[in-house]
């Protein structure tokens, strides 16, 4: 009798163990899992990015600061709204019609925006910035409406916050244009602003750490980057 109670005690322990040790393999795996893992790869990227951390960003150089105004017409400054966090900063205007611009980096921020209610962690270490380039048009009523979406979203404590900014006008924002290196050209027809496509990852600090621009602008690949950046700064 003792004999079978032994066989029948190694037995159980025999089939427990395997679960146990998927158990804990499984959850170390969930634990390690990159904030990139929550987004679908696009088919326009054919790339995988790097793990997080197993590279260096530079520092660029120091964002520049600036009078903005955010969608209920309050001035502020652009270095208050950045310091503190990391940004992922765009510049737009809501009339491009250009399928390799303006749409890209607003369809980018959205996408991140949505899937941000996946990783709670960041929300209290990363922020979304759009600002326009065209204040004449982009007014505090324009950039109202386009935040509209995020002001109503029954979710938006569980996502990213994001701040759509425009100027009071071409003297505000030509400084803050010139200092990130955004090139923005109204030589030719000024209904239609030819501008390079550019978003930039600003760390707490307020310095720039990345420059994307069209090919690049991918939604893993930049929270690729946001998270090296918070692992940056958990070991330092």
């Amino acid at each position: 009798m003792r004999l079978l109670k032994k066989i029948l005690a190694v037995s159980c322990l025999a089939a427990v163990v395997p679960v146990l040790w998927y158990a804990m393999v499984t959850s170390q795996a969930a634990v390690s899992r990159p904030f990139a893992a929550a987004f679908n790869a696009g088919e326009e990227f054919q790339f995988e990015p790097p793990a997080p951390g197993s590279y260096h960003l530079n520092t660029f150089k120091a964002a520049p600061d600036g009078q903005v105004l955010d969608v209920q017409g309050a001035s502020k400054n652009l270095s208050e709204l950045t310091g503190g966090k990391i940004s992922l900063v765009s510049f737009v205007y809501l009339m491009c019609g250009d399928v390799n611009g303006c749409p890209i980096a607003m369809s980018t921020l959205f996408e991140i925006y949505e899937t941000s209610e996946k990783l709670p962690d960041l929300r209290e270490d990363v922020q979304l910035l759009t600002i326009s380039f065209d204040p004449s048009r982009d007014t505090v009523e324009a950039i109202n409406s386009f935040a509209y979406p995020m002001q109503i979203d029954e979710h938006a404590e569980k996502k990213l916050p994001w701040h759509v900014l425009t100027t009071s006008g071409m003297d505000a924002l030509q400084p803050i244009l010139d200092g990130y290196g955004q090139v923005v050209d109204r030589s030719n027809d000024q209904d239609v602003i030819n501008h390079l496509l550019r978003m930039y990852l600003v760390d707490r600090q307020g310095n720039i750490r990345n420059v994307y621009g069209l090919g690049t602008i991918d939604p893993r690949l930049l929270i690729t980057d946001v998270e090296t950046l918070m692992m940056e700064e958990s070991s330092s």
